[in-house]
């Protein structure tokens, strides 16, 4: 019997000293009440062995914030909640008049309001048991819900150490430990990890790990880095014009803000070493890039610089192979298509030679503007290679120079960018051949004597000059070529001028490369699509 006495002394005891506990803690928390303007209600409150639990508890400041919370349970070494709802209520900051009309500056009250933060702050992070679970916490803004995460907090010596995962589709999980720096007023964030598989938004398996460190004060924030982020998109449809089929690289980052984050408050460089990426732009297929691509925001405008980027091709119907490029690009945010273009260099290679534009810097809110594409040693035979006709060969090397002029254009889209070419100049460097025979020439020599000179002269025709012009608007080339040379075989190698005028609808021909077999089945299905929408309208 004495036995059972004292073990009900020792829970009668364990049982007065929570109830003494929690009502100092309810005292306190009357008078953080009434100092900073609280309320708060609940109801199914018990008090046991195990703690103080409630079925609900709601905190609140008027105009402010709402915190609801479901399943409570309080002890004192562990919070439990099974529902945690925080509802932030936006409010316009107003200028407050006392009695006698002076004006309280806000600068002042929100400066005040920075030293309650922090302090309590603290006080509360004391007083808290040392471990918080909460299986469903809801973040709304404007009743708007921003996430939903499960979140375990451990306390630890002038620290606490989270643990977040989110609670919908969008798979992510957080790890960091918060560190109360009490000389600089601010939280330090340390072994700060993020990783999240990507599964929305068009994307399909796409990983991020994202090590980072940062610091947090009451009105503003950083975040940089703490290694090399990894990203990796195994394929993603962004839009109608661009998707992708394999992403791979690394990532560093420093971003900088106010708080409340307004877009002309944030700070961001960043930088993306791109390993390998393929994709496809409108009918563009782009093999194995890889390059550094660095990112810098800041006064409401972005910057886009790309020191070192390869490509090993960009097919577009005809392929852009070896492509090099580097420069920058940059642009207000509320105007990102009137930006400022700076090529350092962009050349490829091309029919066995190579193009590159000539270094300059295109100004896209002030068209039309000029710049100039060079042409060097591109290889005639690869040209007719590419786009054969029934019996026509040749051999060379051509030269050129065409000056592009880019102009912006208004349509239904919205502005898009037309380039055109005017008296664009093509010139051989060394002498070749032009070789032409086949059945309908024949043929048209048969129903015209006076030209059957013609016809035999250019079955092997060797040129020793070969030049012309080029003109391109609204996707027509025109090309106009002046040849000198002869044929040995014909009126004893007698000089021959020839003038030949071309014509070609560019996008056509393009069309009808990609549907060839050098075109990817992606490419050539987009393609497909769009002429059967056409030939419906």
């Amino acid at each position: 019997m004495a036995r059972l006495k004292k073990r009900y002394w020792i829970s009668l005891s364990i049982l007065m000293f929570i109830i003494v506990l929690s009502l100092f803690g309810w005292r306190s928390w009357q008078e953080f009440r009434q100092e900073y303007g609280f309320s708060i209600n609940w109801y199914g409150a018990h008090i046991n062995l195990s703690g103080l639990s409630f079925e609900q508890l709601t905190v609140y400041k008027e105009s402010q914030f709402t915190v609801t919370a479901k399943d409570v349970l309080i002890s004192w070494s562990k919070l439990s909640v099974q529902n945690l709802n925080i509802d932030w209520q936006l409010s316009d900051n107003k200028m407050v008049t006392d009695k006698t009309k002076n004006v309280v500056n806000v600068t002042t009250e929100k400066q005040n309001q920075s030293e309650f933060s922090y302090s309590s702050l603290l006080t509360i992070i004391y007083w808290l048991p040392s471990t918080i679970h909460i299986d469903s916490l809801r973040i709304y803004e404007q009743n708007r819900e921003l996430f939903d995460v499960e979140m375990t907090a451990t306390k630890q010596q002038e620290a606490i150490h989270l643990d977040v995962s989110s609670n919908n589709q969008y798979v992510a999980n957080l790890s960091a430990t918060l560190l109360f720096n009490q000389n600089d007023l601010r939280i330090d964030i340390q072994n700060g990890v993020l990783t999240t598989t990507i599964n929305q938004f068009g994307v399909q398996n796409g990983k991020i790990l994202l090590p980072f460190t940062g610091w947090i004060t009451d009105n503003q924030f950083e975040f940089n880095n703490s290694g090399n982020a990894s990203v990796t998109i195994e394929k993603a449809n962004l839009s109608d014009d661009f998707q992708f089929n394999q992403l791979n690289g690394t990532l560093t980052f420093k971003v900088q803000s106010l708080i409340p984050i307004k877009p002309n408050q944030i700070s961001t460089t960043a930088k993306l070493a791109l390993n390998k990426f393929n994709g496809i732009y409108k009918n563009s297929e782009i093999k194995s890039a890889a390059g550094n691509i660095y990112v810098d925001i800041k006064n409401q405008q972005f910057t886009i610089s790309v020191p070192s980027l390869n490509i090993q091709e960009i097919n577009m119907g005809i392929a852009l192979q070896q492509v090099k490029l580097s420069g920058s690009y940059t642009a207000p945010f509320n105007t990102p298509n009137k930006g400022i273009i700076i090529c350092k260099k962009a050349q490829a290679t091309i029919f066995s030679g190579s193009i590159f534009l000539q270094a300059n810097k295109l100004n896209l809110a002030k068209l039309p503007q000029q710049l100039n594409l060079r042409l060097k040693q591109i290889q005639l035979k690869d040209i007719l290679a590419t786009y054969p006709a029934e019996g026509l060969a040749g051999d060379g090397a051509i030269d050129g120079l065409l000056p592009i002029t880019l102009l912006s254009v208004n349509n239904k889209d919205g502005v898009t960018f037309k380039p055109i070419i005017k008296k664009g100049q093509l010139t051989t460097t060394h002498q070749g051949f032009l070789q032409f025979e086949n059945s309908a020439l024949k043929n048209y020599a048969k129903n015209n004597p006076n030209m059957k000179i013609l016809t035999d002269i250019i079955k092997n025709f060797h040129y020793t000059k070969l030049d012309g012009t080029v003109d391109y608007a609204d996707d027509v080339a025109k090309l106009g070529l002046h040849i000198q040379g002869s044929n040995l075989d014909v009126e004893d190698g007698k000089a021959v001028n020839l003038n030949v005028t071309l014509e070609e609808n560019i996008a056509k021909l393009l069309t009808s490369l990609q549907l060839s077999d050098q075109i990817s089945e992606p490419i050539r299905k987009r393609i497909e699509a769009h002429l059967k929408k056409e030939s419906a309208k």
